[in-house]
């Protein structure tokens, strides 16, 4: 799927729009299919039927489509990202007022909430979408919008328009389509009316950015969600384990069967409620048992469920391999290798989202006197994952001198904000008391009146 089209537009029509519409309408149906997995619903085995419909037909879907999402936003947007600025090339007097504006865009805004869902649907769905705005107040905002209801258009490789659309009711809880059209400068509005689209009464107001301020997360080139690849192998899962509870449901009901004995309905009858049949001397009943080869299931099961993990680059956190009390910290890292290399490629494509959400957000704080480039905001992905204190004690302490305290503060992990945690050092040593220099006032008066 594809967020982008590539159209030079200089002015737009009811028909650019609709033509653009119908254009992403395979895309967006794909991607609500993407997030309705996710969320559990519309899975195939969900809408299985048997040819025999007396016979046990269990739906039993199994949430790997979840796991899959869940881990790496866990793993990677668990610890907030941190955002610290280059305080080089700013004098003194700018660099706390600098950092301020940055740390109240991103508290106002609960960027770490907003990240990790952003991080989600980008996963989910192979792109994702945040919308920066001026409130009421003056204040630069930033919110998610679904992916589902975002197009860019790009002219040349450069996103030069995009597109929000999604359906409104009126007064009547009659439905209608909106639509919020993006340039560089402003954003004009329009509403759905008998098939056409028409400005509305909002009409066409600037946005107060110098660029499309709708910024597109990728989650990769081709714009792939995490479990695509993998979904053949979990629909085969889920009919695996369906199958195996309609053959223990059908064994449960078992059959009987009788020799050299005739057996009328009422017999039947009578036996299920005494327990007990009377039978001649040549007369025989038994049970018909069905043999199920369940190391044959069970091997088909681990093989899936192996697959679904390597080639969805997950760990199976419940595997012995991994989770057991021989295996060592180090081992472990080794296996988080491939969810490893999964995330770096997801923070880089993150990383080109965020730059171009603040180098929309600076062209606004520059209308405000605010003098920051946007290159010299930098941000660091922590991952999420059990911390050895001792080991991070001793490995700050030996690069004590070999690394300035920025750099050494930026690799502990659960420090989020580095110059907040400077600026709490800084406090705590102007307020530290020199002991040495601190003489007694008791202790003064008296060696006074000895020398006097």
């Amino acid at each position: 799927m594809r967020s982008t089209v590539q159209l030079s537009v200089s002015e737009v029509t009811s028909d650019i729009i609709k033509k653009i519409l119908e254009w992403h309408k395979p895309h967006r149906e794909a991607m609500l299919g993407l997030y309705n997995r996710y969320l559990g619903s519309g899975l195939p085995i969900q809408s299985r039927t048997l040819p025999d419909p007396k016979k046990p037909n269990n739906k039993i879907p199994n949430d790997y489509r979840g796991y899959i999402i869940n881990q790496i936003v866990g793993y990677l947007w668990g610890q907030p990202i941190s955002y610290s600025l280059d305080t080089r090339k700013y004098e003194e007097t700018k660099v706390k007022e600098n950092q301020e504006r940055i740390s109240r865009f991103t508290t106002l805004n609960t960027i770490d909430d907003l990240d990790g869902e952003t991080g989600k649907l980008m996963s989910i769905c192979g792109y994702a979408a945040r919308l920066l705005y001026i409130d009421k107040n003056g204040e630069e905002r930033a919110m998610n919008i679904f992916p589902w209801e975002a197009i860019f258009i790009e002219d040349g490789g450069e996103i030069t328009h995009a597109i929000r659309y999604y359906t409104v009711k009126d007064l009547n809880n009659n439905e209608y389509m909106k639509v919020e059209w993006y340039d560089s400068k402003n954003v004009t509005f329009f509403i759905e009316d008998d098939g056409v689209f028409i400005m509305d009464s909002e009409g066409s107001q600037p946005h107060l950015f110098d660029y499309v301020p709708l910024i597109r997360f990728q989650n990769n080139d081709e714009e792939q969600g995490d479990f695509e690849k993998v979904e053949a192998l979990i629909d085969a899962y889920d009919k695996i384990i369906s199958d195996s509870v309609n053959e223990i449901e059908t064994f449960a009901n078992a059959y009987m069967g009788f020799k050299g004995v005739q057996i009328d309905q009422e017999t039947i009858e009578k036996m299920k409620q005494t327990g007990g049949i009377e039978i001649g001397e040549n007369g025989d009943v038994y049970f018909i048992t069905k043999n199920i080869n369940d190391t044959f299931v069970e091997n088909q099961k681990k093989t899936l469920n192996e697959n679904i993990h390597k080639f969805s680059a997950s760990v199976d956190m419940s595997d012995e391999k991994f989770s057991g009390g021989a295996q060592t910290g180090e081992s472990r890292k080794w296996k988080l290798i491939a969810l490893e290399n999964k995330a770096g490629t997801k923070a880089m494509k993150f990383g080109k989202g965020l730059r171009e959400q603040f180098k929309v957000l600076c062209s606004a704080w520059k209308k405000k006197n605010i003098d920051i480039d946007y290159l010299d905001i930098f941000w660091e992905f922590k991952r999420n994952i059990p911390i050895d204190l001792s080991y991070v004690a001793e490995y700050a302490s030996k690069l004590k001198g070999i690394h300035s305290d920025h750099t050494l503060l930026s690799q502990i992990p659960y420090i989020d904000d580095v110059a907040y945690e400077k600026e709490l050092m800084r406090q705590e040593k102007e307020d530290m008391i020199d002991l040495d220099s601190f003489t007694d006032d008791t202790e003064t008066q008296e060696q006074e009146e000895v020398n006097q």
